[in-house]
């Protein structure tokens, strides 16, 4: 009995012992926190407040201070207005305004378009060919397209000429996927040829007369017609032979002195082309191209775009003869 008093009494004074060394932990002065600091600063593992400050100016102004790392398995979230233009509206260097995030590609065009329908200064009228209050646009080749594309879709129906395309080569018409077949459109008129094969493009006079085209379009070789000829002499010729072929006198093109010829130049070059579409734009509707003396525009183009005044006979018509 003595024995297991004593072990009772062992264990009371050893939790008397523990309650004691506990109250003395809890009691003990808070710990310095300059002391802290600079033990902080000597372990290097520590900053002090001012120098929390300071690590912010440099993140601010100094480029090579540290920054917080990119973690690519770190959580997103879908932000509203990521929608909007890529570049918006800042301060710094190279940032773009409000206004500059707006420009689309289409907003450009629009732009461009409406440039082509202010009002040209009357100084600028005759070189363009127009009445001084036409359109103007920042290239003479920019106007023109404008000018033909804009009028060709205003057309009516009615006013959308059939037209007879030959090529250099009598009797052989071109295919719908030919150059040749996209001008006819861009000058506001149909193909009559558009259904053909393009192994069937070799007609005859017979084919041409049932089709009865409201205007016909003959490409003739440069010396006939082109830069280096002054004269229209051997256009005469050819057109004559032309219209007199068998049946053609019936045709409503001939009736109507709707026929032209055109030099294979104007096929070649892009500015010349342009021309090609307002020569026939022009004669299968002269009242809607009143405005437009084709010879300035063919003059304005060339010397746009090969810095000469161009010389020669490009283009005749039986309004010619």
């Amino acid at each position: 009995m003595p024995a297991r008093m004593k072990k009772y009494g062992l264990l009371l004074l050893l939790c008397l012992v523990l309650t004691g060394c506990r109250a003395r932990i809890i009691q003990s002065a808070p710990l310095d926190a300059e002391k802290v600091a600079a033990a902080g600063e000597d372990l290097g593992t520590g900053h002090t407040e001012e120098d929390a400050g300071e690590n912010r100016d440099r993140t601010k102004e100094n480029p090579e201070a540290k920054q917080k790392e990119f973690d690519e398995n770190a959580a997103v979230e879908i932000v509203g207005g990521t929608d909007r233009a890529l570049h918006g509206p800042g301060e710094g260097d190279g940032a773009y305004t409000a206004v500059d995030s707006g420009l689309t590609a289409a907003r450009l065009n629009a732009d461009a378009d409406e440039t082509a329908r202010q009002t040209v200064a009357a100084k600028d009228s005759d070189r363009m060919g127009t009445a001084a209050d036409a359109e103007m646009a920042d290239s003479v080749f920019r106007y023109y397209t404008v000018l033909l594309r804009e009028r060709a879709e205003s057309l009516y129906v009615c006013k959308r000429l059939n037209l007879y395309w030959e090529t250099a080569e009598n009797h052989v018409t071109v295919y719908k996927t030919s150059d040749e077949h996209q001008l006819i459109l861009d000058a506001g008129a149909y193909d009559v040829s558009a259904r053909l094969l393009p192994e069937n493009l070799k007609v005859d006079d017979g084919w041409v007369c049932r089709k009865n085209p409201e205007i016909m379009v003959k490409i003739v070789p440069r010396s006939v017609l082109g830069g280096g000829v002054l004269n229209a002499a051997l256009a005469s010729v050819e057109l004559q032979a032309l219209v007199t072929r068998p049946g053609w006198q019936e045709i409503d093109a001939v009736k109507n002195k709707r026929v032209l010829l055109l030099s294979q130049d104007m096929l070649e070059e892009t500015h010349l082309r342009l021309a090609a579409g307002l020569v026939i734009a022009k004669t299968a509707n002269p009242e809607a191209y009143a405005d437009v003396d084709i010879a300035q525009a063919l003059k304005a183009l060339t010397e746009e775009a090969t810095g000469m005044a161009g010389e020669g006979v490009y283009y005749f018509s039986m309004n010619d003869l």
